[in-house]
């Protein structure tokens, strides 16, 4: 009955190191700065309702505040394409993770007119995945 119970905890421990293993493997520094580029390319190819989808707690938005969501980024894209030509390119050079599965990463933006500029993401490891915080 012990040595049973010996190898019912020996696979338990082994099954619940693999599952840690796995998350801590999604919670890289490149990992995080793909998915800061990626939804700042949404941004840069006018996928406003994929960039408002990434969002965290987006989900539990009712349809209203959803669709006011996205009116606003789809302003603040058209701001940018009059006032700099449009957002260009995206680069991600730095990032903090912190140990509650929150990070932010550091991004250069590069705009049409030749403009750099400097901006910080944060993002939050929910379901799985990077989301904007």
């Amino acid at each position: 009955m012990m040595r049973k119970t010996f190898f019912l905890l020996l696979a338990a421990a082994l099954v619940l190191g693999a599952c840690r293993k796995r998350m801590s493997d999604e919670l890289t520094h490149d990992s995080a700065r793909a998915a800061a580029e990626r939804f700042y390319g949404m941004l840069i190819q006018g996928e406003c309702e994929a960039y408002v989808n990434a969002l965290e707690g987006n989900d539990v938005r009712d349809s209203l505040t959803r669709c006011e969501m996205i009116d606003a980024v789809t302003q603040y894209v058209e701001h940018e394409n009059e006032t700099h030509q449009g957002l260009r390119q995206v680069v991600a050079v730095s990032d903090t993770i912190f140990a509650d599965s929150l990070c932010t990463v550091s991004l250069d933006v590069t705009y049409g007119d030749s403009l750099v500029e400097h901006v910080v993401l944060p993002l939050v490891f929910s379901g799985g995945e990077w989301r904007i915080r």
